[in-house]
């Protein structure tokens, strides 16, 4: 009795996955029906779920001949390796056309919100046809000079994009002044340079709008001054951040640097100038394997800091120097070349890269060395500076304390 209902219960499993196959149409069948359906009197609900049908149909069989291809390749049947590579080129030709992609985006645009966004979300990810794009126009041209050149942005429809301004602009200044913003058309700001625009449904074009004038910017005071025409003066800017260290004004598209706070006379149609600001910050200094304190006497002992270039100015020829006015402390090694190092990167007394986020401070090589002598009374405290100088003689300046056990 016991065998029997084992036996009965077997069949049923075996019936219901023969019921779900057979239930599970085919990639074939179902491409077949969507192809003879006609979608501009389909409802979009049904349509959505007619393809979405086709797309887990091809999934599942797609999965079933690569897995039939691997097997093939191992046993060495040329035949069923074949058969199974046809498939699923038969398969890869089971999507939708481009006609089809155009007549479902057309109903998709009669659609109020959220629904269009919805459905043109959805066509964006089952369709190769469906792809809009923004297309930055940075074209000009005047006496004697001529620009042509467009950037393609592909995104979703719905996504943010964020426009490029004036920082990004790499055209002589002097033949096209500066950004003024991005226009649907040529003669008419619609967005402002950096704004954050919505992917449109459909492909469009912004066109880069330029003005005569002299823009002055300054990334770390959130300054922009702009002056229209004429002579201009030029705006001596000052920081509370005493790690920052003012190199001057530089038009990057003309390689023109103003280092003094003087008057300045444009030249054709303008010019657009950053502040260049050499930073640099000390951010951790690292007692290697000892508590800094409970730092033992008579011992030497090594130290390693990390330092990370927050400036818009890459530095060279960086040197690192420790220093103490301690009568108890023996300096041994108290100098260390570090090199160069780009703006906005990190790095540590000993790193091999720099790299955009802050390191650990690793190892004995290249680090500060100094002993303790045994004459200093347990608690006492330590100072230290540690300095970093580059080749122009700018300096940078960390003080820290270490206490003896």
């Amino acid at each position: 009795m016991k065998r029997t209902r084992i036996l009965l219960m077997i069949s049923f499993v075996v019936l219901i996955g023969m019921v779900a196959v057979t239930a599970a149409p085919t990639a074939e069948k179902q491409y077949a029906t969507l192809q003879t359906s006609d979608i501009t009197t389909m409802s979009l609900e049904e349509l959505k779920k007619s393809i979405d049908t086709l797309k887990d149909a091809v999934v599942r069989e797609q999965d079933e001949a690569y897995k039939n291809l691997s097997q093939a390749r191992s046993k060495g049947d040329r035949t069923a390796y074949f058969e199974a590579w046809e498939s699923l080129n038969r398969l890869a030709d089971y999507r939708m056309t481009s006609s089809q992609t155009e007549a479902l985006l057309e109903r998709i645009l009669a659609l109020d919100e959220p629904k269009r966004s919805e459905y043109a979300a959805w066509l964006y990810q089952i369709s190769a046809y469906y792809k809009p794009s923004v297309t930055l126009d940075f074209s000009s041209e005047g006496e004697n000079y001529r620009y042509s050149y467009r950037q393609q942005i592909r995104r979703e429809p719905g996504s943010q994009i964020t426009l490029p301004d004036s920082s990004q602009i790499r055209f002589n200044s002097t033949h096209l002044g500066v950004l003024a913003g991005w226009g649907l058309t040529p003669d008419e700001v619609t967005y402002q340079p950096g704004e954050t625009i919505t992917m449109s449904y459909t492909d469009q074009t912004l066109y880069a709008i330029y003005q005569s004038g002299v823009r002055f910017v300054d990334d770390l005071n959130k300054t922009d001054v702009f002056f229209e025409e004429g002579k201009v003066e030029v705006p001596t800017p000052a920081s509370g951040d005493a790690s920052a260290i003012f190199s001057g004004w530089y038009d990057q598209t003309t390689g023109k640097l103003i280092t003094d706070p003087v008057s300045y006379t444009t030249e054709g149609k303008g010019a657009f100038f950053e502040a260049l600001w050499k930073r640099l910050a000390i951010e951790d200094v690292t007692v290697l394997y000892y508590d800094q304190t409970k730092l033992p006497t008579n011992t030497q002992i090594g130290i390693g800091f990390s330092y990370s270039n927050t400036g818009n100015v890459n530095l060279s020829g960086l040197k690192a120097v420790l220093s103490t006015q301690s009568d108890y402390v023996r300096i041994l090694r108290d100098e260390l070349q570090l090199g160069r190092l780009s703006a906005g990167l990190s790095s540590t007394n000993n790193s091999r890269f720099a790299t955009k986020s802050k390191q650990q401070v690793r190892g004995e090589a290249n680090t500060f060395r100094f002993i303790v002598s045994d004459s200093a009374p347990a608690g006492s405290v330590i100072p230290f500076t540690l300095t970093i100088t580059n080749d122009k003689g700018d300096s940078w300046s960390h003080s820290f304390e270490v206490t003896v056990r």
